[in-house]
């Protein structure tokens, strides 16, 4: 992505929400904190999307997106205004509360819906924020959940924040803990710092080693699919021969290891040697 081309233009932030509770939920009222730390130090639109108000059925798994082409999908007609949205945004958020420590469904059920961008992603430089509330806990589980998935589409996850929805006054009409949120707004603050400054910079993040070791997942699973809309993607790009995506740099040891790991998958899949998981 470019970078911000005029500070005085406003950014435009595309805020992904995935509970049920819409404008009620603790996961929009702690981005709409964010929202107010980046217009101090930027101007900065936000627009959300609520997953539940875009009802989406369930994904059937139907993989067409995959092998032939998204404009395939069942709902490709709403999936395509979020990924033209997406592609739009200066940055973007993932937002999710935990349910039974985990994603919510809404969330979830989402994500399948973008699993070509997964095996075809074209966000790169994209800036992302990943955002989870719980009552509990629960919040590692779901915020490795939406990085991992925001990477897979191309994005650069520059920060990650989970608050507690209890401290915030959720619990039996009580009120805020003072001293949680000082706490939550020193934090917001400094995510809103992050995002703002990789918009600006727009530049490639390093990859880390889960990047590159699903780069060459993909990469051997892409070679076996000849034919298929997801092949010829990578054959027109060059991934089915090259090391990574992009020119994001990339470190010697996640570099080689990555490869190694890859080389073994690869021959243990020609061999059938592929063993259940357990």
């Amino acid at each position: 992505m470019n970078k911000a081309d005029s500070p005085d233009r406003p950014l435009k932030i595309y805020a992904i929400i995935g509970s049920p509770r819409n404008e009620e939920s603790y996961t929009y009222k702690g981005l709409r904190i964010i929202e107010e730390k980046m217009n101090a130090i930027r101007p900065t639109e936000f627009e959300f999307l609520f997953l539940q108000k875009l009802a989406l059925p369930f994904c059937d798994g139907c993989l067409f997106c995959v092998s032939k082409g998204e404009e395939y999908c069942p709902e490709y007609t709403k999936i395509r205004v979020v990924s033209k949205k997406v592609e739009e945004a200066d940055g973007i958020i993932l937002a999710a509360p935990v349910h039974t420590f985990n994603v919510a469904g809404l969330m979830k059920n989402f994500s399948e819906y973008f699993m070509y961008k997964r095996n075809r992603p074209s966000f790169f430089g994209k800036k992302a924020v990943v955002y989870a509330t719980a009552a509990g806990g629960g919040h590692k589980i779901v915020l490795d959940f939406l990085q991992g998935t925001a990477e897979a589409w191309g994005c650069d996850v520059v920060s990650r924040m989970g608050v507690s929805s209890s401290q915030m006054g959720l619990k039996r009409g009580e009120p805020a803990k003072p001293q949680y949120m000082e706490k939550l707004n020193e934090v917001a603050t400094e995510v809103a710092t992050k995002l703002v400054a990789g918009i600006e910079a727009g530049d490639l993040q390093p990859a880390h080693f889960k990047q590159i070791m699903n780069f060459r997942a993909m990469q051997n699973m892409t070679r076996r699919q000849e034919g298929t809309r997801n092949y010829e993607y990578w054959e027109e790009r060059g991934w089915l021969e090259s090391d990574f995506y992009t020119d994001a740099p990339v470190g010697f040891f996640p570099y080689w290891l990555a490869r190694y790991i890859g080389s073994r998958i690869r021959k243990a899949m020609k061999k059938g040697n592929v063993n259940p998981v357990r």
